[in-house]
Formats: structure tokens, sequence, C-alpha cells
């Protein structure tokens, strides 16, 4: 009879502990989350939102988690109302929430050539020329027939807005020469013939056509390429750790057209209302970086509109 008792008593104290436990779990708050809505040109790919996250969270003072959402149609900021909206420089402001102000904070993003570690040559430092970079892809491809050692995302209308504004710029430099269809593809003066020569000469994967960011991103991460290009933030091209931690053993290049040195850039801006009680790290400069070449959205956006498509078909049909 004793040991039942002593059952219930020990079971007695069991519930006590466990609905004491319960009602301490219901008056701690849960973690609170800092939403961020983005806009931007950009197909915001996991990898990418992930290094902007960290990027941002370096920049303001918050005490909980930031989670970023991509905007889909403008209508979505309206309701934002009591989140922070990050902002590509040159789109449209009006359609954010009317208390919403410039918060003297920006994320500046570039289009880097990722490559890998791997790659056998690969300089420490400097950037690579047009045919440095066909010499790196004819070693990859000799030594591995079957593969394909550079993928891009040519699906993506900006994708291809980039080629054509680096391609612009590399003209402006060397002087316009007319495509010659015995010049190999790093010669080529079109981005889309230079895009075509490579897939023909089998350095370029032929599914690149067909993919997104994402795709890419994901075949350059399960080293199925050794070569992609992507946007990230511009932090990463001066801090090898921090590119590391994020990214792997990579190294960062402008794109190799030719002698290209420069990086395209693009800025988003952060947006939110005075009585946040925001505590911002960082304030906005306009010192001069000769490193880039800052993209313009009014004008980008008009060619994607315009163009994309007829420089799309002319990459799938060739004939260069």
């Amino acid at each position: 009879m004793s040991s039942v008792k002593l059952i219930r008593k020990r079971l007695s104290a069991a519930i006590i502990l466990l609905l004491l436990l319960l009602l301490q779990a219901a008056v701690v708050p849960l973690c609170a989350a800092t939403r961020v809505f983005l806009g931007s040109r950009l197909e915001f790919t996991p990898a990418l939102l992930d290094m902007l996250r960290r990027t941002l969270a370096k920049k303001i003072v918050v005490n909980d988690t930031i989670i970023l959402h991509p905007l889909d149609n403008s209508g979505s900021a309206r309701e934002a109302s009591g989140s922070m909206v990050l902002l590509e420089s040159g789109m449209d402001r009006s359609f954010l929430p009317p208390d919403h102000i410039e918060m003297n904070i920006k994320v500046d993003l570039v289009w880097v050539l990722a490559a890998s570690l791997r790659v056998p040559d690969l300089p420490a430092e400097d950037a690579l020329s047009g045919e440095q970079f066909a010499r790196l892809l004819q070693t990859l491809k000799e030594q591995s027939p079957d593969r394909y050692p550079w993928f891009e995302s040519l699906s993506s209308r900006v994708t291809l807005r980039n080629f054509d504004v680096l391609f612009a710029e590399a003209a402006s430099a060397t002087g316009v020469i007319v495509n010659v269809a015995k010049l190999p593809f790093w010669g080529q003066r079109d981005s889309i013939a230079f895009l075509y020569r490579a897939i023909e000469e089998h350095y370029l994967n032929p599914f690149s056509i067909e993919s997104d960011l994402s795709l890419a991103m994901n075949v350059f991460a399960a080293e199925d390429a050794m070569f992609v290009s992507h946007w990230v933030p511009v932090e990463f091209l001066d801090d090898e750790q921090l590119c590391r931690e994020n990214m792997g053993k990579v190294r960062l290049l402008p794109f190799p057209v030719f002698d290209n040195k420069k990086y395209l850039r693009i800025r988003l801006r952060l947006y939110g209302s005075p009585s946040s009680g925001l505590k911002l790290l960082e304030t906005c400069d306009t010192v001069v970086d000769d490193r880039f070449i800052d993209l313009d959205y009014q004008a980008d956006t008009e060619w994607i509109e315009k163009r994309s498509a007829e420089k799309y078909d002319a990459l799938i049909v060739g004939g260069f």
C-alpha cells in the first residue's frame, strides 16, 4: 500500500513540474522577426538571399531574425507597412508605404565570375583576360572531355543584359570589330556570338540556355561546373574569409571579356518608418570606385522589355 502511495506522490510531483514548465514556456516571448521586403530586377535565389541577410545584419542593429521577402509586384509593398523595404536604385518609389523614408543604408551587389579553386593554374590574384579564360577552359576540357567546365543562367533576361552591357563597355575600350566566323569564342565582339561560339566549342554547357540563376548556382555548388557568373554582396570582393564562409573555396573575378577588370554593380537602398527605432551602423557614402560599372535600372529595363527576346532567339538559332 505504501508503494502505491509513493507512486501516486511521484506522479503528482511530475505533473506539477510539467505544468510549471508549460507555464514558463507560455510566458517566454517567441523570437521576433524583422521583415525586409526586396524590390529589384534580380532573381533572388536561396543562396543570394542568405548572403544578403548576413550582409544586412551587419549594417543594422536588430535583436531578432531578419527575414527577407522578394516582392512579386509593387502592390505587395503597401502590405509591408511596419516592415522595411530594400529597393534597387532607379526603381519607382511611389509604391512604398506612405511613412517610409530612406534609412541611409545601402547594400551593393556585384556581378562576378565565380571560379572554383580546383581549376588548375587559376591565378591567385590577377583578373583573367578572355584568352586566359579560354586556356583554362581548354585545359579542363582536355582533362574531362565528357564534362562542360562552364555554366550560365542564359534563360535569365538579366544575365543576357549583363553580357550586353559588358561587351558594350569592352567595345568602347578596344574599338568595334566586326565578328569573324574564324575567331574563337573569346575573340567575338558580340555577347550572343561569344556565348553561342562557347557552346559550339564545348566549353559552355548547352543546358545553360534553359537555366535560370538558381539552377546555375546549384550546378556550380555541386561541382558540376568550374565557372559560373552570379551576384554577390560587394563586401565579398575584399574579405576572403567572408567569401569562404558563404561560398566555399572560390575566387571572384571580373568577367573575362578581353581585358576587362570591372564588375557590374547595382545598389539596394533601405527604406523604413522613422518610428521603427532602428539603429543604423552605416552611412551611405559617395566614394568613387573605378572597379565598377554602375548599371542603369531604367535603361536596362527598357532593353529587357524590347530586346531580350530577340537576343535569346539569336542565341538559340546561331549562325555566327
